[in-house]
């Protein structure tokens, strides 16, 4: 085939192909969604309940990204200006939340509220996804600010700008394009939140996810959350275009360079360190102890495990466990695969990146919906719908965690490769990705963890044949078997914090052969 005068080989084709492999499924599962839904669009608009459901999920949002940047801005400026003991473990303890399952951080929440430590509504579930993405936020500053030297502020404190005026003309504009980033990115998780306004909100503190679910679940009104799912499309394609706009990033001749720090200056990363590190352990502990004796019974994970029928989830909770893993390795495999097709042609990369906008800017709840719908008139097996709404949600994140560190690579190890023989799709699979490596690692493990945390297109999707651990945790918390839901929320923790591990063994590992063959 030809192109502007230039053949188009088969592997161009297969990479271009491969680029619209994701929003055709996008497009197939909310074509149903548009046709059962537009015609009631002007009346779920006119709704005084989802409304002031959208209003709730707006001000929940503001809120919670407004105090993840509050905490994340200074931490990130410390982590990035100062060098002090336990820095990387206070980094990873604070990054630790935004890993966690959105169900165990909600369940994690719901304990502490019935504790009596937090109000219910508005102010906890704020507060929770505020804690799932500060972590995140500070990181994002604080690589904002490190390729960018100190001598801005030093130059400020001669000419005798206090201390405010330094964060506010110099520091905040410095490390803007981190804070624009973090503060949009949490907006965006805040509002499509759906495990934690579900446990910690109330009648009067219901968002627009928990809505569409209840409307569609609850009610069995497909039309009313069909149309009320294409309300919260627009309002999340709006975000999502706000989330990938361009902030010009600060430049300098000289890199940050860490200085020791005070006593008072680490006060507030280790404060912040052990409030991460908090929820996660009181879910744990709330997980080993059995709520009616107060007695230790770790022996709920072994019930955790069991092959017998447990009449809360209308299965043997064995099988969430088994569905999970099998969802989350598909889900891997699928988004790695096309990912690593897409490499064959630049173009297609950059095509399959644009056009995986409008999959990335589209809710779990939204599109498990269009699924539905598209499963009832066309018969599609529940447990591929699943893997599809999971390989969607997660296939912007691998894509660009794949193209990041193949980017850093020499544009003419290709050429090279096709140099001596080998086919582009064999220089792809033979010379780029184990160059790669790291990155391929990292994109396998952020399909695995969020397709093994994903929560509100499961709970949508799930049947008993096809739940996942995370549904599970939903269903135990709604029937008050609260140390069951922690030991099924602690196991999708440990799940995802063990692939980290794989992740991080096998990266090690990969270093120390490269250190090796060039010492030789």
């Amino acid at each position: 085939m030809l192109r502007g005068g230039r053949r188009i080989s088969g592997d161009e084709l297969a990479a271009h192909a491969s680029a619209l492999i994701p929003p055709a499924i996008w497009g197939i599962a909310l074509a149903p969604l548009l046709l059962a839904g537009l015609p009631h669009l002007p009346e779920v608009v006119a709704d005084p309940g989802i409304r002031a459901a959208l209003i709730f999920s707006l001000e929940e949002s503001l809120l919670a990204s407004a105090v993840a940047v509050a905490l994340g801005v200074p931490l990130g400026y410390v982590n990035a200006t100062f060098e002090y003991r336990g820095r990387r473990l206070v980094e990873a303890l604070t990054l630790l939340p935004f890993t966690m399952p959105t169900v165990s951080v909600a369940l994690a929440f719901l304990l502490i509220v019935r504790s009596g430590l937090l109000p219910p509504g508005l102010t906890s579930i704020s507060l929770a996804n505020a804690y799932f993405n500060f972590g995140f936020c500070a990181s994002l500053v604080s690589s904002s600010l490190l390729p960018v030297g100190r001598r801005l502020e030093e130059a400020a404190q001669v000419m005798g700008a206090s201390r405010r005026m330094i964060w506010r003309r110099i520091i905040v504009p410095l490390a803007l394009r981190g804070v624009s980033h973090g503060f949009a990115l949490t907006f965006v998780l805040s509002f499509t939140s759906f495990a934690v306004p579900l446990l910690l909100g109330g009648p009067g503190s219901r968002t627009l996810e928990v809505e569409i679910y209840s409307l569609y679940k609850v009610f069995l009104d497909g039309e009313r959350a069909s149309a009320a799912a294409l309300l919260q499309l627009a309002v999340t394609m709006i975000l999502a275009l706000l989330l990938t706009r361009r902030v010009r990033e600060a430049r300098s001749l000289e890199v940050r360079r860490r200085r020791p720090a005070g006593m008072r200056v680490v006060l507030l990363p280790y404060a912040l360190a052990i409030m991460s590190a908090y929820p996660m352990a009181y879910l744990v502990l709330r997980s080993l102890y059995n709520p009616f004796t107060g007695r230790l019974s770790p022996i709920v994970y072994f019930r955790l495990l069991s092959p017998s029928y447990d009449p809360v989830l209308g299965i043997s909770p064995l099988r969430p466990v088994v569905n999970s893993l099998y969802y989350a390795v598909m889900t891997a495999l699928i988004s790695l695969t096309l990912s690593s097709v897409l490499l064959l042609s630049r173009r297609a990369l950059r095509l399959a990146d644009f056009l995986s906008i409008p999959p990335l800017g589209t809710s779990s709840i939204t599109l498990a919906l269009g699924f539905l719908l598209l499963s009832s008139r066309a018969g599609i097996p529940g447990w591929i719908a699943m893997i599809l709404s999971h390989f969607l949600i997660a296939f912007p994140f691998s894509l660009r965690m794949l193209e990041s560190g193949v980017g850093g690579l020499s544009p003419h190890l290709m050429e090279a490769a096709e140099t001596l023989g080998l086919s582009r799709l064999d220089a792809v699979f033979r010379v780029i990705l184990p160059a790669a490596m790291p990155a391929v690692l990292s994109s396998a493990f952020y399909s695995l963890a969020i397709s093994l945390s994903e929560t509100s297109a499961s709970a949508l999707l799930s049947t008993p044949e096809t739940m996942t651990l995370t549904v599970a945790a939903l269903h135990y918390s709604s029937a008050r078997r609260f140390q069951m839901a922690s030991a099924a929320s602690v196991v999708v923790m440990g799940l995802t914090w063990l692939f980290l591990w794989l992740m991080e063994a096998v990266e090690s590992r990969l270093r120390w052969l490269r250190e090796g063959a060039g010492g030789e």
